[in-house]
């Protein structure tokens, strides 16, 4: 998804579970028209229920960005939650049943010899 947008990475960290180290990537988005940067920081923690996902923009320069950050940042974050709504569970499978056995059959024979 960051790729997509095209911005610059600068640094990129996975998430380790084990190391219980949270994740987060650095970006730098550039306005059409005059090419001023753009500070992004993408930031994953995960949780016994789940990750958390924090998105930071802020303008490198003035201030008033006519709401191109929290329009960058409601976009990202829209994205994610069409990934995460896409993802189809994991199939749960039963375990195998054991189906009854039927009684076993009286002998034909020793019943028709009486």
């Amino acid at each position: 998804m960051i790729t997509k947008r095209k911005w610059t990475v600068l640094d990129r960290r996975p998430p380790q579970a084990a190391a219980r180290r949270e994740g987060h990537i650095e970006a730098v988005a550039r306005s059409l028209i005059m090419g001023f940067a753009d500070d992004i920081v993408v930031r994953v923690r995960g949780g016994a229920d789940g990750s958390r996902i924090d998105v930071r923009s802020s303008s490198r320069y003035g201030s008033f960005d006519f709401g191109s950050n929290a329009a960058r940042v409601i976009a990202l974050m829209n994205d994610i939650d069409d990934v995460i709504g896409n993802q189809k569970p994991d199939p749960v499978v039963p375990p195998p049943s054991k189906k009854p056995q039927p009684p076993p059959k009286k002998d034909q024979s020793a019943a028709s010899k009486r």
